[in-house]
């Protein structure tokens, strides 16, 4: 069980034998200029492959190490101290040369005249001889010239003298320097995201400040005149904007910065909503109007303000109506209006490349392997994207592929996606598949 890079998103698609790329189909086109202009109808290895090639990190900030917990280092990470700082008691004891107590034990104890005693953080300075131990707490620097600190049980107190009751080999209950962290030892490599304990070691590393990738800040743009946002009274052929607000969802509990706007399907209209948005945001996603309909703006749009659709259309279902462009050098994907279409669009294209500008290399999901419990069927020139529940958890995970009225609670309940790569017509009940889990709640531990 792990997080999904994406190549797991891929590695589901490949089979042997799998030409999923060599289905006739609309190429990029070179124009007059030289140009690459829209690919469209291509397969899903293509299509992420153009999206992975037009993600670029959106820049790096430095920040406090306190304040960047989640976040993704944009460049190695080095100790800039020693930790411990100085070789250091891991017991409260004695410090002792060992070779005065090499022949101590109970019946025949050592005699040590104790000369101070020294806490941690103290720089007293003291050194000890042949002879002499020094009273020394948890955490405390070794005297110099001490070998080792014999712990209080092994030993009986006299006033100014200890006896010891058995020996303590070079090093034993030492701590010794930068054993913990070293000077100019990595802590963090780029790429890595800074987890607590991450962070607790850097601090111990002595540093202060880290570089991490920017984070990538999107705007969301419903469409469609029918499309009402959320607490807007309801009336007769409206429908609440379900699509953005899962989306905005999704973004949020992944930590990115979102806003939101929408527009009815007129191009003025959307062309101002797209322009806003492209002032304050790194990407855009649009929700409707992706398709071939007469209101169907989107590419139009595009085009319109000058920018450049990547591709348009994929071989993949749901979800064939996806389509990336470029627009003022930012990303723009233009998602279908059907809940499922523009749901595996978001998770499959999407999710993808926003990870790639925010410098992480994995996606926010699990890969597993389950077993099917009933035959799904798919096509020969096409992706299929097959959502099932998971019913059954454990070392075994059983995957149940259910078709449901109704699309919203299906996408709220089965949170496995099994992908039926082209070339492939049928996976078997009882078939070992790769799938992705939607929701680590489903195996996380209880409470």
């Amino acid at each position: 069980m792990r997080g999904a890079g994406l190549e797991d998103v891929l590695v589901v698609l490949q089979v042997p034998g799998n030409k999923a790329d060599a289905v006739p189909c609309e190429r990029l086109q070179i124009n007059h200029s030289g140009e690459a202009v829209t690919v469209s109808n291509i397969g899903f290895n293509e299509a992420i492959r153009l999206t992975m090639d037009h993600a670029a990190a959106i820049g790096t900030v430095s920040m406090s190490v306190i304040k960047a917990a989640g976040r993704i280092v944009s460049q190695d990470v080095s100790a800039l101290v020693d930790s411990p700082s100085v070789d250091a008691s891991l017991k409260d004891g004695y410090a002792v040369i060992s070779s005065d107590i090499t022949e101590a034990m109970k019946a025949n104890p050592v005699k040590l005249k104790v000369i101070a005693s020294v806490a941690a953080g103290d720089c007293s300075g003291h050194r000890l001889h042949s002879g002499e131990a020094i009273r020394i707490l948890t955490g405390a620097p070794l005297p110099e010239d001490a070998q080792a600190v014999l712990t209080e049980e092994f030993t009986a107190n006299d006033g100014d003298f200890i006896y010891a009751h058995a020996d303590a080999n070079p090093g034993r209950n030492v701590l010794e320097k930068g054993s913990d962290v070293r000077i100019g030892q990595t802590l963090a490599r780029a790429g890595q995201t800074l987890t607590p304990q991450r962070i607790g070691l850097l601090v111990a590393g002595g540093v202060t400040h880290v570089t991490v990738f920017k984070k990538t800040k999107i705007g969301l743009l419903a469409t469609g005149s029918e499309v009402i946002m959320p607490g807007q009274p309801m009336s007769p052929g409206k429908v609440y904007a379900s699509n953005v607000v899962l989306q905005q969802a999704w973004l949020t509990m992944l930590g990115f910065d979102v806003r939101v706007l929408s527009a009815i399907d007129s191009v003025d209209r959307l062309a101002e909503s797209m322009l806003e948005l492209s002032k304050t945001c790194d990407v855009i996603i649009t929700s409707g109007g992706a398709w071939k309909g007469d209101r169907d703006l989107i590419s139009l749009v595009i085009d319109f303000l000058g920018g450049k659709m990547v591709f348009h259309r994929l071989r993949l279902g749901p979800g064939k109506a996806s389509g990336m462009a470029i627009l003022n050098d930012q990303p723009v994907f233009c998602l279908p209006g059907g809940p499922s279409s523009n749901m595996f669009g978001f998770v499959m294209i999407v999710l993808p490349a926003l990870y790639k500008m925010s410098g992480i290399e994995r996606l926010p999901f699990l890969s597993l392997k389950g077993i099917l419990a009933k035959d799904i069927s798919g096509q020969t020139d096409w992706t299929n994207l097959v959502q099932c529940q998971i019913i059954k958890n454990g070392p075994d995970i059983l995957l149940s592929p259910r078709k449901m009225k109704s699309r919203l609670i299906s996408m709220a309940t089965d949170h496995a996606i099994v992908v039926i790569p082209e070339g492939v017509e049928k996976f078997k009940a009882g078939d070992i598949v790769p799938f992705i889990c939607l929701d680590a709640e489903l195996l996380a531990f209880r409470i």
